[in-house]
């Protein structure tokens, strides 16, 4: 097996969460008092922090999108919104394959990490809690590349080689590139097929079940 250790990304690659993500920020901008709070395009706002998206797109303080952030959450999770995404035809099925076939699985994603370890565990995943590694509470790690090496450096992961990082945005492939291991970029997810090819995805797939293929 070419490949034994499995990174995945969580937003666009395992779930399909736009519809619970546009409504817990619409309800954070209308809470901030934005005007015209609708958003028409939620693919871009999916994969960077959420506090730096406050910032970059709205134009918000750091202090203003600390503020924006804890009214997100009190959509997202407080009245459960994060528990409504749905998984990605085939997820399921391989994730159990590659976890019978003896493969390391783990979950490095920008969103926060009780938060993730807490939709991991709802779907009841074949993937270890303590191996799902996000931003902290604080806002801090939130660099792709910080977190997939807190994953792989905690787990004694030395053989770089052997691992892949599966994701659908450019932040999963480019932090894959800097901390050396291949990626997958998935086209299902937010991010487009160019988008993924320019930031050096060494692989790309349309369905997650053609990721049985590429680790063998």
């Amino acid at each position: 097996m070419k490949y034994t250790h499995i990174l995945f990304d969580l937003d666009g690659t395992i779930i399909d969460s736009r519809e619970t993500v546009r409504i817990s920020f619409e309800y954070a901008l209308e809470k901030m008092k934005v005007p015209n709070p609708k958003i028409l395009d939620i693919d871009p706002l999916i994969g960077p922090p959420i506090l730096k998206t406050f910032q970059e797109v709205y134009g918000f303080s750091l202090e203003q999108a600390r503020q924006g952030y804890q009214f997100y959450l009190e959509e997202y999770v407080g009245n459960g919104q994060m528990y409504h995404a749905k998984l990605y035809d085939g997820v399921r099925e391989t994730i159990h394959t590659l976890y019978t076939e003896g493969c390391f699985l783990g979950v490095a994603t920008t969103k926060n990490e009780a938060n993730a370890r807490k939709i991991i565990e709802n779907l009841k995943l074949d993937i270890a809690i303590d191996r799902v590694y996000g931003t902290y509470n604080d806002g801090t790690r939130s660099n792709k590349k910080e977190i997939i090496s807190n994953l792989l450096e905690d787990n004694d992961v030395l053989d770089l080689a052997a691992v892949l990082m599966v994701g659908d945005r450019h932040y999963d492939i480019i932090g894959a590139n800097e901390v050396g291991i291949d990626s997958v970029g998935v086209t299902y997810g937010c991010g487009s097929e160019d988008e993924l090819r320019a930031a050096g995805a060494t692989h790309l797939i349309d369905g997650i079940t053609e990721l049985l293929a590429i680790i063998k």
